[in-house]
């Protein structure tokens, strides 16, 4: 069995955010003025070319997602690969609750961008928006051009109505931009480039989601995984992380090979607490003495689903190990898709989580919509309930998915 999960381990993906710097390691947050975009070249967005896939039905605003993808040539631009690629994540944002039925709320727009090589690789090639895998061997880390993906989803907004400041600022303020790469690497990771609260409370920003097409894993053992885990990716990176803000709700216990996982630095909390402050990873708990019960507190965003029993099957209550770590961070349910995407026990979001996604698509989609307890349950038993946390929070050999180290924004290099 140890083998098993050395195996494993070694094929499990990076699902993370990446979070936005500054100038210095210790900062959060990201000066998004109007002249951090301004002085970055717009050569990738003047020449791609743009599509409104879908668009939302229910009254008001919407969502805005964007599609696009980097490593694909003239070729499979005009063969149609491309164009399969953004159906696929199309497909994959929608394919369970409560996207599905979120979906009124959603404008999705696709970019096309050539590039001048096919695939992605190690290093940075001439591709459209610069991806690549820094440390392939180690690591399912993704770096790209982030302020070309920004002003490639702005000039989208543009060519459908908006005068440039209003879609520099939707781009800015509540946007999810998801970039396909041309790989089957199994990796995945989400940058979040604007973090911040509206005045009563709500989570502000954008985010972009790095997520190969075609991510294969072959993992031998008790979970006999093998196969394309392209909606997992989707679900937990753009969904999970772009659009609900949530936290990781995997840990890594083994204190021989990840002795730095154990216990989290004072940065680590720091960087937590400033994401929390914020309306950010609300379905993540941290207790700072790691004593007592655990118990749900009254106030957390959990309470009113851990006390009512039509909920009862989720087994609600603070378990530890989460955001990475084994102590102090715990997280709602044994089992989630923010836990794991690759064990078949995990493909689903929790209920809080289910929620933070309803309330940010349903916010951005109209400024003044409230959170309604009671409207939020009416919608999610509409919809697919079946819960995520199908275990009885036993000691199980779960799997873990590896971290990776936090980078600076792709902002920083223009900070200096």
């Amino acid at each position: 069995m140890a083998t098993d999960m050395k195996t494993f381990k070694l094929f499990v993906c990076l699902f993370v955010v990446l979070l936005a710097s500054c100038e210095k390691e210790e900062d959060f947050r990201v000066d998004t003025d109007d002249s951090v975009l301004m002085t970055h070249s717009d050569s990738v967005a003047a020449s791609a070319s743009y599509n409104k896939i879908l668009t939302h039905t229910a009254s008001g605003e919407a969502y805005p997602i964007f599609i696009m993808a980097d490593g694909y040539d003239i070729t499979e631009v005009n063969n149609g690969t491309y164009n399969k690629a953004v159906q696929k994540a199309l497909d994959a944002l929608f394919d369970r609750e409560p996207m599905s039925s979120l979906k009124p709320y959603i404008d999705v727009y696709s970019v096309t961008a050539i590039s001048a090589r096919s695939g992605i690789g190690s290093k940075k090639f001439n591709t459209a928006f610069s991806t690549y895998f820094p440390d392939i061997e180690k690591s399912s880390e993704v770096i790209g051009d982030s302020l070309s993906v920004m002003a490639c989803a702005e000039k989208a907004l543009q060519n459908y109505g908006y005068s440039k400041q209003e879609a520099r600022n939707i781009v800015l303020d509540h946007s999810l931009m998801i970039v396909l790469l041309n790989s089957s690497q199994y990796a995945g990771v989400t940058y979040f480039c604007t973090i911040r609260k509206s005045p009563d409370g709500f989570p502000v920003g954008n985010a972009i989601s790095y997520i190969p097409v075609n991510p294969v894993i072959n993992v031998k053992g008790m979970y006999g995984f093998k196969g394309d885990v392209f909606n997992e990716l989707i679900q937990h990176e753009a969904v999970g992380h772009g659009i609900g803000k949530l936290g990781d709700e995997y840990w890594y216990d083994d204190p021989t090979d990840y002795p730095e996982y154990q216990t989290p630095t004072d940065y680590a909390i720091t960087l937590f607490n400033n994401l929390f402050t914020n309306g950010y990873m609300r379905n993540i708990h941290y207790d700072a003495q790691v004593s007592g019960g655990h118990d749900i507190e009254s106030t957390s965003w959990i309470y009113p689903f851990a006390i009512d029993d039509r909920y009862a099957s989720e087994n609600l209550r603070w378990y530890p190990g989460a955001y990475v770590y084994v102590n102090k961070f715990f997280r709602p349910s044994y089992f989630s898709i923010m836990n794991s995407s690759v064990d078949t026990r995990n493909n689903t979001f929790n209920v809080p989580s289910r929620a933070s996604i309803y309330r940010n698509v349903r916010r951005v989609a109209n400024s003044s919509w409230q959170w309604n307890y009671d409207e939020f349950i009416d919608f999610d038993h509409k919809g697919v309930t079946t819960s995520a946390a199908k275990g009885s929070g036993g000691d199980v050999d779960t799997p873990i998915v590896m971290p990776a180290k936090l980078h600076k924004s792709p902002f920083s290099r223009l900070a200096h």
